[in-house]
């Protein structure tokens, strides 16, 4: 007997729907192995085995943004990490984990992401309080 590809998240959705008479909407979804943004529930999920099912991110207000949270346990040794950087058009910069001196650093900042957009909504938002707005006139 196997459990179910979504057996652990049905267990955490579980625990939500004890709290709250909604609970999708503290929940996302999208194809299974896609680069696609992740959509909002707006029903229980059907727990596809083609779709990956996960709780919504945390998010930080900084400003009136609403950030994603940045990660504040260190990652697995060798993946990916975004911090916001503004010498960069883009905004953000990627480095890779591996639990040195600099890495605890960054860790300890409270500006490290596990996606390059949420540093990049992390940037944005820090910039909103000296970035001026120009007028029409």
């Amino acid at each position: 007997m196997t459990a179910h590809i979504h057996s652990k998240l049905m267990m955490q959705y579980a625990q939500d729907a004890m709290k709250t008479n909604t609970p999708w909407e503290l929940w996302e979804f999208r194809k299974e192995n896609s680069d696609e943004p992740w959509d909002d529930l707006v029903t229980h999920p059907m727990w596809c085995e083609y779709f990956e099912y996960r709780r919504k991110p945390r998010t930080i207000n900084i400003n009136g943004h609403e950030v994603p949270e940045p990660i504040r346990e260190p990652p697995k040794y060798n993946s990916p990490y975004y911090m916001p950087e503004f010498k960069y058009p883009e905004l953000y910069e990627r480095f890779f984990w591996e639990g040195d001196h600099t890495d605890m650093h960054r860790l300890k900042s409270g500006l490290m992401h596990l996606t390059k957009d949420a540093a990049i909504a992390h940037a944005r938002a820090l910039l909103s309080f000296t970035t001026q707005k120009v007028s029409d006139e």
